[in-house]
């Protein structure tokens, strides 16, 4: 019972796991042999990913593709591995089989560092390993190994332990080839090289104490002087930027940018973190309003796409502001106040296997009491609403420290601030185009519901679409079986499934391109 309350009302009660920020760079996978420096098309785009230390992104000419990633300095450890930067290398090696490896790197002063290609505990199996001097100009480092033996794909990565360096780190693209490569493949494999995205940093001044910290994609392959962008808007809980890879690549690989913010209080943005939809709309117009004054970002195609709780700020955001060009929203709940915060309750429950009259005493006792906490009751009406409530909970077959506890999550100042929503009043004001997208397995925005709410509220826009994907959760994931937050960790990335990102890519293409 306790896990279904929690994500009762998804909007504002949902678990979302952290995601760990991952830095687009460029890997090129390359081969070579020591006789012939052949190679082969770049396979595709890795990332560096950084743990341990702050970190942001830069752009910089003198390194192949102009993408940097800038380690912060730390106090020195006495362990290496407390924090650095990895690479997964990306293709299995046989036994024997030889690799160099290579990767640009500089520091703010002089810095030695010893790195290797090797797997991670508990065997460690170490391709190669070599000691580094750093200096203040970029490096193109090299090295060279052999597989001790069979290795599957991505068990091994470049690994860069920073925890004995004190000064500022900054590590350029990387590049995997087979065999033993000279300077010309290696130079080969760098002038091929090109990524489908700059990334830099941005900051953000929204309330006053507030300046949101993000992330901007931009995209390499275009020839315009002012490019769309696509706004990445979080679900509900403490979440940073990232998390959304597969749909930030397909965009930018079609000449589009992307922009992606720690909520206030979060990650490297300032501020009290707060669950306030009101302050976390301001927050992402902010955002908006700060991008349209870019040189180089189009103001007039401006598209946002919202996830779950940000699926709700989407609309919210678009309905203040008709210049913003499209939304999506995507398992976004629609409805109005409380009404909508007791629909989201009593599915839920549905969903947890109660009779539907018991689920929905249940629902209307919490909403009852939550109206009263907006409406200012005395005291003594609100004992007596919050006692109704357990005994609803209990009926519906919850024992009582679970009716207790469901109740604890219910009767908080968060919930009662659901009053003061109004998505589906927000997509009926809207005239933009629209793609509301639900999963037929999501178990906190429940598509069959939700699906219909939406194209109801957008039952007067031409431009309003409405999609459920059979088969995917909350977090839009192939493989889901119950939809369960259990799943999530083993099915790859979240918002990755190709539907989606295709559906998604296509439909902001279409409209933020067309002619």
């Amino acid at each position: 019972m306790q896990r279904m309350v929690a994500i009762a009302g998804s909007w504002f009660l949902e678990v979302v796991r952290p995601i760990a920020r991952a830095v687009p760079l460029g890997i090129a996978l390359l081969a070579t042999s020591p006789a012939a420096a052949q190679t082969s098309a770049a396979l595709g785009v890795n990332e560096w990913a950084v743990y341990g230390a702050p970190y942001g992104h830069a752009r910089d000419s003198a390194v192949p593709g102009s993408a940097i990633l800038v380690v912060a300095p730390g106090t020195p450890s006495p362990t290496p591995w407390s924090r650095g930067a990895v690479v997964p290398i990306p293709d299995a090696l046989a036994a024997g089989e030889r690799i160099t490896v290579v990767f640009w790197a500089r520091a703010a002063r002089p810095t030695h560092l010893t790195i290797a290609v090797q797997g991670p505990a508990p065997d460690y199996a170490r391709v190669t390993a070599a000691d580094v001097n750093l200096t203040t100009r970029w490096q193109r480092i090299v090295l060279r190994g052999t597989a001790p033996h069979a290795l599957a794909a991505t068990s091994q990565s470049l690994s860069v332990p920073l925890g004995q360096a004190a000064a500022r780190v900054e590590l350029g693209p990387v590049a995997v080839l087979r065999g033993t490569a000279d300077d010309t493949a290696i130079a080969r494999a760098f002038a091929k090289f090109q990524p489908s995205e700059i990334t830099t940093d941005v900051r953000i001044a929204s309330a006053p104490g507030v300046t949101l910290a993000g992330t901007l994609h931009f995209p390499t392959a275009t020839a315009q002087a002012r490019v769309p962008l696509v706004v990445v808007i979080q679900g509900h809980g403490p979440n940073g930027r990232g998390g959304f890879t597969e749909i930030v690549k397909r965009l930018t690989a079609h000449g589009i940018a992307v922009l992606e913010y720690d909520k206030r209080g979060v990650g490297q943005s300032t501020g009290t973190y707060e669950e306030d939809a009101e302050k976390l709309t301001a927050d992402a117009a902010a955002v908006v309003a700060a991008m349209r004054r870019r040189p180089d970002i189009d103001g007039r195609r401006i598209a946002l796409v919202g996830h779950s709780q940000g699926g709700v700020i989407a609309p919210a955001v678009a309905a203040a502001d008709p210049n913003v060009a499209a939304i999506v929203m995507l398992a976004g709940s629609v409805g109005d106040g409380l009404a909508y915060l007791r629909r989201a309750i009593y599915n839920q429950m549905i969903v947890a296997g109660r009779p539907p009259e018991r689920a929905a005493t249940a629902a209307d006792a919490a909403t009852t009491l939550l109206q009263a906490r907006v409406d200012g009751k005395d005291a003594e009406t609100i004992v007596r609403l919050r006692a109704t409530v357990i005994e609803r909970f209990e009926a519906a077959g919850f024992p009582r420290p679970q009716a207790e506890a469901a109740l604890a999550m219910i009767d908080t100042e968060e919930a009662g601030r659901a009053s003061k929503l109004r998505s589906a009043s927000d997509l009926r004001s809207l005239v933009i185009p629209v793609l509301a997208v639900f999963g037929s397995k999501d178990p906190l925005v429940v598509a069959s519901d939700e699906a219909a709410e939406a194209r109801k509220a957008l039952a007067n826009n031409p431009r309003g679409q409405v999609v459920v994907l059979e088969g995917l959760s909350h977090w839009f994931q192939e493989g889901t079986v119950t939809g369960g937050e259990e799943e999530v960790a083993r099915l790859g990335p979240n918002a990755g499934s190709p539907r989606l990102v295709t559906l998604v890519g296509d439909w902001l293409q279409n409209v933020l391109t067309a002619k």
